[in-house]
């Protein structure tokens, strides 16, 4: 509920939903402004496409949902970018795209920025939220992560570099999220150094 009025950091345990959360959010601002795209950012080709898996998974016949990485060339991503509804690619991509025009920002309703915590320093996520913040019409930023760092001086830093208005924090001893969790079986394994 919090992601819906404002841009939200999500800090969840790996495996609690964080994706979910960004599909719903996804669904609700496609809903809330239908000629609107939805962009998700990811470090990886394969963390991109588990997301494209994952929006495939609920969203069936709103368009095309497109995975874009850098081995697409430039012109070719521009057309996909023209006519998919869902963009999953890898920063980096975005920021070459967004400084040679390949990509307008305007029309994106939501940009979701998974392993936020790699926001941080010149890496690429900055860059792309500051852009995305200045160009989208109807800008709302999900930041998502398992690990936002162990200072709150860490977490400013990515509130600020993505424009973070708020922050959730969930750990596995949360009531609304313990009984999500699996429990997990921990073998010590003593290794001479």
């Amino acid at each position: 509920n919090t992601a819906v009025n404002k841009n939200t950091l999500v800090v969840l345990p790996t495996g609690t939903g964080k994706t979910n959360i960004s599909v719903l959010l996804a669904a609700h601002r496609l809903q809330k402004y239908p000629d609107s795209k939805i962009l998700i950012i990811s470090p990886t080709r394969p963390l991109c496409a588990q997301h494209q898996k994952s929006f495939e998974k609920f969203f069936k016949i709103i368009g095309d949902i497109s995975l874009v990485t850098g081995t697409i060339p430039p012109l070719q991503r521009k057309k996909i970018y023209n006519i998919s509804t869902i963009v999953i690619a890898t920063p980096q991509t975005i920021e070459n795209d967004i400084q040679n025009n390949i990509i307008d920002l305007a029309d994106f309703s939501m940009l979701t920025v998974d392993e936020a915590h790699k926001a941080v320093g010149s890496y690429a996520y900055t860059y792309v939220a500051e852009k995305y913040m200045k160009q989208s019409k109807f800008p709302r930023i999900l930041a998502l992560t398992a690990s936002p760092g162990s200072t709150r001086e860490k977490i400013d830093v990515i509130r600020k570099n993505l424009s973070i208005d708020a922050v959730e924090i969930r750990t596995e001893l949360d009531d609304d999220v313990k009984e999500y969790i699996k429990e997990k079986e921990i073998e010590y394994v003593n290794v001479d150094l």
